[in-house]
């Protein structure tokens, strides 16, 4: 009897322990370092990064209610525009091609600025020449105060957010969407400033990261719920990965352009990439241009998770991808850090100098491999001018760290 009592108690507490854990994950927010594979639960906009659903299998086909949390948009659908107001309330118009688009940004100063939408949309090149002067950032998230000031202060726009650049580059090295709450205000601000920099001899580099794609895939784990019930509203599809893959796709004025980007750039003496480039690239033996229209012919299937027969395909789009590598950083579950030898290989194959990567936080922007790799993703701030956003400037081939106060030192 005193045994069956005792078994009754552990199993108790082994009960307790475990509905606690599951409560805690259905209703804490995670930061979340996870490989961008987990799905949302229901509860309290709460995330599932706690698992890796690449490894344990973990699918959840309920779709809680979603609500919408003050102003978003614009979103453009053929001759439609659609936009949620401060009283959460979705509105629809019609726009032509002569109309300029207001987008309010979701901020305590109640930014706004003007586009207008374009005729068309073309793939870009993979290599550039390397312009006097070059500034790079990754991983904003949606975070527009960040990024906002951080071009402001470093002379690449006005206080109206149009372009004085003049005919330098901007670099942004992926991951501009999911976490943060001006996703799309982020992505309209670089497509406004795309044409205007055009226009003066600049140009913008902006190259997709795995969140991109991901939402490409409908994978939506990591965006916030706002975006989900707008997705539903507008695609009228209940299910969250094929509402998200409808304002992600070609449908959509954001998804058409966004699709006209590659994963990889050459740029002087540079190769940006959202995560890294591993050494077995080179088994393949393709060039940069083959990279990203590989990539951009699979980036809608899942191969981190479900490979595929296509083993060029499996490798550019899946766990070693550039999009997904982590090892010019760090070690990672699957992979140990890239050797030097290894490195000067894929230097040398591309005959570039340096890879600028984002996608692994680091403290400070930094180098490795003395110099080699230059790790530009850290954590920015969350307010203006915060000094904690910080990126890369390139000036007549000195290499810089510039903050969203407009302070410069040289990288070392």
């Amino acid at each position: 009897m005193r045994k069956t009592s005792r078994l009754k108690k552990i199993f108790k507490w082994i009960s307790i322990v475990i509905g606690v854990f599951f409560l805690i994950m259905l209703w804490s927010p995670v930061e979340g370092k996870m490989e961008g594979t987990g799905k949302r639960l229901f509860g309290w906009s709460g995330w599932t990064a706690l698992f890796d659903d690449t490894d344990f299998g973990l699918k959840f086909n309920y779709y809680p209610k979603t609500e919408y949390d003050g102003i978003d948009g614009p979103y453009l659908i053929s001759e439609k525009i659609y936009n949620v107001n401060s009283e959460n309330k979705l509105l629809e118009m019609n726009i032509s091609t002569e109309d300029s688009i207001q987008v309010k940004v979701n901020n305590k100063d109640s930014d706004k600025f003007y586009f207008k939408k374009r005729d068309e949309h073309s793939i870009e090149k993979s290599e550039y020449k390397m312009p006097e002067k070059l500034v790079a950032i990754s991983d904003i998230e949606g975070n527009f105060n960040a990024f906002s000031s951080f071009l402001k202060n470093n002379g690449v726009v006005d206080s109206n957010f149009n372009w004085t650049f003049g005919n330098g580059h901007l670099v942004l090295v992926g991951d501009f969407v999911d976490r943060g709450n001006n996703v799309t205000q982020v992505l309209w601000l670089i497509y406004k400033l795309e044409e205007q920099a055009e226009k003066k001899g600049g140009k913008i580099h902006f190259i997709l990261g795995n969140h991109e794609i991901m939402n490409f895939q409908g994978n939506g784990g990591y965006n916030q719920e706002k975006y989900i019930k707008v997705a539903q509203e507008i695609s009228k599809k209940e299910e969250w990965e094929k509402a998200i893959q409808f304002m992600f796709s070609d449908n959509t004025e954001l998804g058409n352009w966004l699709r006209t980007k590659n994963v990889i750039k050459k740029i002087g003496d540079y190769i940006f990439v959202h995560a890294g480039l591993h050494p077995e690239l080179l088994d393949y033996k393709i060039d940069l241009d083959e990279i990203n229209s590989i990539t951009r012919k699979n980036w809608d299937k899942d191969l981190y998770r479900n490979p595929k027969d296509d083993k060029i395909a499996n490798f550019l789009v899946g766990r070693i991808s550039p999009i997904w590598y982590r090892g010019l950083v760090t070690d990672y579950k699957y992979y140990e850090k890239i050797n030097v030898t290894d490195l000067n290989k894929v230097l040398e194959y591309y005959n570039v100098k340096n890879i600028v990567v984002g996608h692994t936080v680091v403290r400070n922007i930094s180098t490795d491999f003395n110099g080699k790799v230059i790790r530009i993703d850290l954590k920015h701030g969350i307010e203006k001018n915060s000094g904690f956003t910080k990126g890369l400037l390139i000036e007549n081939g000195v290499q810089y760290i510039i903050d969203d106060n407009g302070n410069k030192e040289t990288l070392k």
